[in-house]
């Protein structure tokens, strides 16, 4: 009964911080794949689907509990100070893009070893920026949802005091908001290829007529 309910517990760590990860990281790294790597709306899609595939195949498991054992090895808990557990949430983010960040963008179909490095680089360089929110994130859904409270000082007391079913109304909202601004910030991508493409065509065609 003990191992079943530890096989439980675990499982929905992993759904919760595979969650938490991908409602804050995917909007970031679709935003920095289009418009700074220079890869296609179609090659930033497939690598999220592969990050969303591989986290709940177990990579999100794998980082929220590789994250606990970082924490403990440097003994740092809640009541740390806030600028050493966001310091030590982008180190253990920026080595964990660098292992995984390359394979990915590979199985996602880019074939250009430079937007494949640039990509890998942009991601680490985004997990020293964005692990210290990852590791809120990832607090924050585990206190939303009711796995352990967040202590840390910078989790609103707003949200600490609201009851269960609202902290899950609240996570869902997240989610969705996630979501929406993903899609929003493809959108955008693919309507600035296309007046890209326009201007590219209007001023070929400019060309021919003074050519003639």
């Amino acid at each position: 009964m003990g191992r079943a309910r530890n096989i439980a517990e675990n499982l929905e760590y992993h759904l919760v911080d595979s969650t938490a990860m991908l409602a804050e990281s995917t909007p970031v790294f679709s935003a920095f794949e289009v418009g700074i790597a220079g890869m296609s709306n179609e090659v930033s899609i497939n690598s999220r689907i592969c990050v969303v595939g591989l986290t709940y195949l177990g990579m999100g498991w794998t980082y929220g509990k590789g994250r606990d054992i970082w924490r403990r090895a440097f003994n740092i808990t809640h009541e740390s100070r806030e600028e050493i557990q966001n310091l030590h949430d982008a180190a253990y983010a920026v080595v964990c893009s660098l292992l995984v960040s390359f394979p990915i963008y590979w199985l996602a179909g880019e074939t250009s070893f430079k937007k494949i490095a640039v990509g890998t680089l942009c991601s680490a360089a985004f997990g020293m920026v964005n692990g210290g929110p990852i590791g809120q994130a990832i607090d924050g859904f585990r206190d939303l949802t009711g796995l352990r409270e967040n202590r840390r000082k910078c989790y609103p007391e707003i949200l600490r005091r609201q009851s269960r079913k609202l902290k899950r109304v609240i996570a869902i909202g997240g989610i969705a908001a996630s979501l929406s601004l993903t899609s929003l910030i493809y959108k955008i991508s693919s309507g600035d290829n296309s007046h890209y493409m326009g201007n590219n065509r209007t001023e070929e065609l400019a060309h021919r007529l003074t050519n003639r």
